[in-house]
């Protein structure tokens, strides 16, 4: 009884710690992704006013 709890209690973190790294490497992918389209997004305005001039 007792090492099956422990198993289950090991597995029950294991899953845990897997869903948190995976969490956060989504969360700074995401965060990268958006930077850079706002940074696209600049680029464009910036050179379509300046060629409507």
């Amino acid at each position: 009884m007792n090492l099956k709890f422990n198993i289950n209690f090991f597995e029950k973190y294991l899953s845990y710690l897997i869903n948190d790294i995976e969490y956060k490497r989504i969360k700074k992918n995401l965060k990268e992704y958006d930077l850079m389209a706002d940074i696209d997004d600049q680029r464009f305005h910036h050179f379509r006013s300046t060629i409507n001039q």
